[in-house]
């Protein structure tokens, strides 16, 4: 790798543009998946296309993604659908850059990190155990969408301290919110846009609502929103009610998904591998059955853990990133010309037979301390991002993950239906193929 001050002079890379106008998109919709796949296998690490009117440089490997995450902010910035701003709102963390994401980072980490996640435990534990009384009651006839309402149900217990929100409006107030990110940009009543603004009006109304009782009461409350507001006070470092329930809107879509990705693949994933569901199960056993969970008790779990580890590198929950080009920059002596999109792909960061021996097999021992395949070099373990931009939540993710399989482990067990494919997509986002049924039973 390169970087040169000549940039301007250097050729584009190689690649096809496809037709005016159109670019590729005909190609790129038929498959995503394949399309990406494709340019490596044509070009190389470094490629170049047209999707949507938009010109874009694909990158592909350790060097090429290590390029891209450590000049953020340098010749890269954060950037996102052309509808995101309206929607979504333009102060929340993932629309912001600089110092101004810098600070509202940290603001963040502070309900998301160490010290405020053992207050969220005991939560995280009845709401997982009450989905699981209700799962094995009858078969799950589509895994992904159930845990879709558990995660929902989950993120907005914890965010705001709203029950059961799966059955409330504000499901479809997301969806909505969210098929309007890429649709034509006219405010009308009848458009997906107008009727993802006019959702995004009440949805933004109600959170708005929520906040301003809050600031009013003495006790705050234990879940995000309080450890929020009480760093607030403390700091000084004061956010509207609007701008609360941007950062909140934004952890909400950003963590269920995720989450969401984390847990289906977890369970198709292991389920084909007896030896495994057998070593977790043994490290359960081992711990104190009396002793309540804690952070500490959960860091015992050092095999478990190396488990999920595993499961996030072969399905991660974010296949890449996009990128604004904002400074012409050279890499491997091709331009990056300023105002075009870079992609790059995690995925083949994680599936790189120089950090991950074998990265086709499934096995958690790579992640023990001798062998540490994760540790070879810096930005090789991504499954949730990297650089300034890694997932905030990556700490409260591990911690959901590793209550709902303990509790999974010591009580249930799980089979799919026989005949079914399980076989899971990695883009954009690692989800099932196809809808796939599951059967939880009470383990006598």
């Amino acid at each position: 790798m390169k970087i040169t001050n000549h940039a301007k002079s250097l050729p584009l890379p190689p690649g096809d543009l496809g037709l005016p106008l159109i670019g590729m998109d005909k190609t790129f919709l038929q498959n995503p998946q394949h399309f990406r796949e494709e340019l490596y296998q044509k070009y190389g690490a470094i490629s170049k296309t047209r999707l949507r009117g938009k010109n874009y440089i694909y990158l592909y490997g350790y060097e090429a993604v290590k390029f891209v995450l450590i000049n953020e902010d340098k010749y890269f910035v954060n950037t996102s659908f052309p509808n995101s701003k309206k929607i979504f709102g333009n102060t929340n963390i993932g629309m912001l850059r600089g110092e101004e994401h810098k600070n509202r980072r940290q603001l963040l980490a502070k309900a998301l990190k160490n010290k405020a996640l053992n207050g969220y435990i005991n939560t995280i534990q009845d709401l997982t155990q009450n989905y699981f009384t209700r799962w094995i009651q009858s078969e799950v006839s589509d895994l992904s969408a159930q845990l879709n309402y558990y995660s929902l149900d989950l993120f907005l217990k914890l965010l705001l301290g709203i029950d059961s929100g799966s059955q409330t409006e504000i499901n479809n107030y997301l969806r909505t919110m969210g098929s309007g990110l890429i649709a034509i940009p006219l405010p009308l009543p009848w458009t997906k846009f107008g009727q993802a603004l006019d959702r995004k009006k009440i949805l933004f109304a109600e959170f708005e609502t929520i906040i301003n009782q809050r600031q009013q009461e003495n006790n705050r409350g234990s879940d995000i929103l309080g450890v929020l507001l009480e760093v607030q006070k403390q700091t000084g470092n004061n956010l509207s009610s609007r701008e609360l329930a941007e950062q909140i809107v934004n952890l909400l879509l950003l963590g269920r998904n995720e989450l969401t990705s984390a847990l289906t693949s977890f369970l198709m994933l292991t389920i084909q591998y007896p030896s495994v569901l057998e070593s977790l199960k043994i490290e359960q056993e081992q711990l104190d059955k009396s002793e309540p969970l804690s952070l500490e008790k959960l860091k015992k779990m050092v095999y478990l853990e190396q488990v999920i580890k595993e499961v996030l590198r072969q399905a991660p929950p974010v296949s890449g990133g996009l990128r604004q080009v904002i400074q012409d920059c050279s890499f491997q002596e091709w331009r990056i010309p300023q105002g075009w999109n870079v992609v790059y792909q995690i995925t083949s960061v994680l599936e790189d037979p120089d950090i991950y021996e074998q990265p086709e097999k499934f096995n958690p021992e790579r992640f023990n301390p001798i062998n540490a395949e994760d540790k070879k070099k810096p930005f090789c373990y991504l499954p949730f991002g990297g650089g300034v931009r890694e997932c905030i939540g990556k700490e409260f993710a591990f911690l959901v993950i590793k209550i709902f399989v303990s509790i999974l482990i010591n009580n249930y067990s799980w089979k799919f239906k026989q005949n079914q494919n399980l076989t899971i997509n990695k883009f954009p986002v690692s989800r099932p193929a196809s809808k796939v049924a599951i059967c939880f039973s009470k383990q006598t």
